[in-house]
């Protein structure tokens, strides 16, 4: 038909590799390749109209070397333009990580199937499938005809049978495996209405497959910097010409860390030696108490403290040591016309 004309792709024809899987983490998969959407048409400029060893060929060719395919997409209706990279060490099988089959394009969007109504309980509700928002569009042998589908269903009678299913909603593909049973229950052997033909294709897209980024491998010493010790906030890093510098913290980076104070900052250079010098011992003295008596009023206490140093340089006998047993005080200032008073002799040290 006309398609190939107004594609435009390169070499005519209707034929190419259909993508029949795309394994994750391969260099198809970070390229944006779709399963059962997707056919190779072209590479580095040669037309893939035959299946021959030129795709398998080119490919090794340039084993870690970006070449250029040409996708056609049967959801778009488009052809564009795939950079990737063939590789051995990705991980997994194969150059491009992809499973292809050689076939014909033309009206590839037109054999899928259309899941209508799930009854509960049934095979395909068991199975996950979606009212109105699912497409079968493939399985492991190939569905070409209206009644292939339904020919290989009943071939699976009470048996596992995995489709390939695309979601209209989520714009994604998965497998699902279905046991057929004609007596689940309700009619059918899937329990699912399935609608084929021109109403029930899968919408067009306009918008291409984006690739997807590959994860950023990590760079050992770029690591090694990252998890190394940060310097301190606000100091000075060690000096590395043989003489040490000693980190100074600013007062601006105190009040950060800190909060605002009235104090005057700190200075960046502390004095040696004692900040606050020790206490003198201090000298008690000697204390001396002695009641007074006077008329008309209660009797008063007066006491008195001699320092000891006064007392350095003095000869005194036992009888006037302060350190002595007590002895009597002379109160005689206190005898004058009108005072009177009485000596305790109490004295203590």
């Amino acid at each position: 038909m006309g398609a190939s004309q107004s594609l435009n792709i390169p070499g005519g024809g209707t034929e190419g590799y259909h993508i029949l899987r795309v394994i994750e983490g391969s260099p198809g998969y970070y390229a944006g390749l779709e399963a059962f959407f997707d056919f190779i048409v072209a590479i580095e400029n040669t037309r893939l109209d035959q299946d021959n060893e030129n795709l398998k060929n080119i490919l090794k060719s340039n084993i870690g070397k970006e070449v250029n395919l040409v996708i056609y997409s049967s959801k778009t209706q488009s052809v564009r333009e795939v950079k990737i990279t063939p590789s051995t060490a990705w991980g997994g099988q194969g150059l491009l990580g992809v499973s292809i089959r050689f076939c014909s394009f033309e009206g590839a969007n037109e054999n899928v199937w259309h899941i209508l109504e799930v009854s509960p309980n049934s095979p395909a509700s068991a199975a996950g499938l979606h009212s109105f928002s699912d497409y079968i569009i493939g399985a492991d042998s190939v569905l070409h005809e209206t009644e292939d589908l339904f020919s290989l269903i009943e071939s699976h009678e009470n048996r596992p049978l995995k489709l390939y299913v695309y979601n209209d909603d989520a714009d994604s593909c998965r497998e699902v495996v279905i046991v057929p049973n004609s007596k689940w229950g309700d009619e059918g052997s899937l329990g699912c209405g399935i609608g084929y033909g021109y109403l029930h294709r899968i919408p067009r897209k306009n918008r291409p497959p984006k690739p997807i980024p590959r994860p950023v491998e990590k760079d050992i010493d770029t690591e090694k910097m990252s998890t190394s010790k940060a310097p301190e906030l606000g100091s000075t890093p060690l000096s590395t010409s043989g003489t040490t510098t000693v980190p100074v913290i600013q007062p601006s980076v105190l009040q950060a860390t800190f909060g605002a104070s009235k104090e005057e900052p700190l200075p960046q250079e502390v004095p040696t030696g004692h900040l606050i010098e020790p206490l003198k011992e201090v000298d008690p003295g000697i204390s001396v108490v002695t009641p007074i008596n006077l008329p008309g009023l209660p009797p008063l206490t007066v006491s008195a403290s001699v320092p000891t140093s006064t007392l350095e340089g003095l000869k005194l006998d036992d009888e006037h040591n302060p350190y002595s047993p007590p002895v009597p005080i002379d109160l005689s200032i206190f005898n004058q016309p009108g005072l009177s008073s009485t000596s305790s002799n109490y004295a203590s040290s």
